[in-house]
């Protein structure tokens, strides 16, 4: 039987039960905690007598009272991953929980690029999500880990397309209302499901401007005066990156979503962003084939549970 310890540590780098192919370490420890991203009291590990055979870290901005994911998850037998998980998740969801999707924070299980290739992956993917499973978590959805650098060169700018800031939050909340009815997004139809489309509509808009990059680079797309679209360039904590991009389900069809996401991209690299960092859902083949014509590349899949 494991005992559980929270906010150790030096025992949460004994763990040797790390795997070569499939985890999700976006950000690196030692700096994210540095940063407030990390924290011990977001830390746990799993001890069988002085061995550690377990390790949790959950991840969250450095201004948030509580974690939004679940990052590091190693263990040594399925069955120690599961109650580890369950503990850790006793701790930090409370009465008080919050955080942008969910009741709790998500468990977003990254794959790296070629994942597949690697000897062993396909036992290490399999442990974990047995693991979530049997600790009470379900399977939400997979999505493209995507990044775009500026040696991969900027799309054209539109022509065809007149942008402003996106300013105006009555504005913004009437169109995205109208733009998350038939998303391709997971969460906007699991929202969609128990909420009318203007209060998801308003949760997405209070979420993006949340992030630390803030409103500056919203842009409405205009065609002959008239909105098609939004598109939401702002940071989170470790770079550049689309906040929300849509296009009004009138004017879908027309390539619009590529000119929102250009421009965005225009925008970043006027400042110097050094990288461009976003993911979208499997499903969402549009909005991908959208990031690939644009010369994002695919960095590996995130398998997000909940």
């Amino acid at each position: 039987m494991s005992r559980f310890i929270q906010g150790e540590l030096e025992l949460f780098h004994r763990c040797a039960y790390v795997p070569a192919s499939v985890g999700t370490f976006k950000h690196p420890f030692d700096d994210s905690l540095a940063k407030g991203m990390y924290r011990p009291e977001w830390t746990f590990v799993a001890l069988a007598g002085d061995e550690v055979v377990g390790r949790i870290a959950f991840w969250g901005p450095p201004d948030s009272e509580h974690p939004f994911h679940l990052d590091y998850f190693d263990f040594d037998t399925v069955e120690t991953g599961a109650a580890l998980l369950r503990h850790a998740y006793g701790t930090v969801v409370t009465g008080g929980y919050r955080a942008p999707v969910g009741p709790r924070p998500t468990y977003e299980l990254f794959l790296r690029d070629g994942w597949d290739q690697v000897p062993g992956a396909e036992g290490e993917l399999r442990a974990r999500r047995e693991a979530a499973e049997q600790g009470g978590l379900t399977f939400l959805r997979e999505r493209l880990n995507l990044k775009w650098l500026p040696e991969y060169g900027l799309p054209e700018r539109s022509t065809r397309l007149a942008f402003t800031p996106a300013d105006d939050d009555e504005l913004l909340l009437e169109l995205l209302s109208r733009i998350v009815v038939g998303s391709l997004d997971v969460s906007d139809q699991q929202e969609l499901a128990t909420k009318p489309p203007r209060q998801v509509a308003g949760q997405t808009l209070e979420e993006v401007a949340s992030m630390p990059g803030g409103r500056s680079r919203w842009r409405l797309g205009l065609h002959d005066g008239e909105p098609v679209g939004v598109v939401m360039g702002t940071r989170n904590p470790g770079s550049a990156t689309i906040g929300y991009i849509g296009v009004d389900p009138a004017h879908r069809g027309n390539g619009y979503a590529f000119d929102l996401l250009a421009e965005a991209m225009h925008l970043f690299a006027e400042e110097g962003e050094p990288r461009i960092g976003d993911a979208t859902d499997l499903g969402n083949t549009p909005m991908a084939a959208v990031f690939d014509r644009a010369g994002y590349r695919v960095t590996g899949r995130i398998m997000v549970f909940i």
